[in-house]
């Protein structure tokens, strides 16, 4: 009996060892890494795109906007491709990037972006695909079907030359529809099999002193005097030919006007 106890007693410390000594799922992943990519399932069209805000220091949000695009460039996280990068300079820096990534990269990549970071919101949506699909391999069929029909009449040898030359045209037009179809085909595949992923990353707090603050006001009422100078000059270079218009003219009047009163006077 004594014996069962102390077995017990010993099972139950060694269970409550490991429980402690394993790390938990969240202090493993870093921030945003529980976000992972979304592959469609068989017979489905899904596009899927994400969208992350991850706020930063603000010494660190153009640094790791390089390392993030640097990352895609190189492949680092599997199969990527850079869309866009925007960036807004001032008291409040923010930036963001846009890349088609493989789904297996996706929460590497958000992870990495995240680190050190503090993960404000993602939004993850999908489009359906699955009627524009269809309508480009109906319309690359009926191309297919149309090409063969008049490369079986560009083989018949009782055609004149006029009928050759309208041929060789509808055939080069069928041609270039094609290509169009199969380009269109080869996008649509690549958004089902690729997620779009946007970043963004943005700042709170005061990032600057006041004097910085206060110069950056300064820059400003500088640009505004400089915008409105420039629209008063163009004003006046719009006014200087109905300057030179007017100004006989009124030359013209003032003498018409004086040579009358004489006129009322004299009589």
């Amino acid at each position: 009996m004594l014996f069962s106890k102390y077995r017990f007693l010993t099972t139950a410390l060694a269970l409550l060892t490991l429980l402690g000594c394993s790390p938990s799922g969240e202090n493993q992943s870093p921030a945003g890494g529980a976000l992972l990519g979304e592959t469609a399932q068989q017979g489905a069209f899904l596009a899927y795109e994400h969208s992350v805000g991850i706020r930063l220091p603000v010494e660190q949000v153009e640094p790791r906007l390089a390392a993030v695009r640097d990352a895609c460039s190189s492949q680092r996280f599997g199969q990527c491709d850079l869309l866009a990068i925007e960036q807004s300079q001032g008291a409040y820096q923010a930036a963001s990037i846009t890349v088609r990534i493989a789904p297996a990269g996706v929460g590497p990549l958000v992870g990495f972006a995240g680190e050190g970071g503090e993960l404000q919101s993602r939004h993850t949506r999908a489009e359906d695909l699955a009627q524009a699909v269809s309508d480009t391999e109906q319309q690359r069929q009926r191309l297919q079907r149309q090409q063969q029909t008049l490369l079986q009449y560009q083989a018949r040898g009782d055609l004149s030359v006029s009928d050759m030359l309208a041929l060789a045209r509808e055939l080069a037009e069928v041609e270039v529809q094609l290509a169009g179809a199969a380009q269109q085909s080869a996008q649509q595949q690549r958004r089902l099999t690729t997620n779009l992923l946007t970043l963004s990353f943005s700042t709170e707090g005061e990032p600057i002193g006041r004097l910085a603050r206060i110069g950056e006001a300064a820059s400003g009422m500088l640009d505004n005097a400089t915008e409105g100078a420039t629209e008063a000059l163009k004003l006046l270079g719009y006014g200087i030919p109905f300057v030179i218009i007017l100004f006989p003219l009124a030359l013209l009047v003032r003498w018409l006007w004086r040579k009358a009163s004489r006129a009322r006077h004299s009589a």
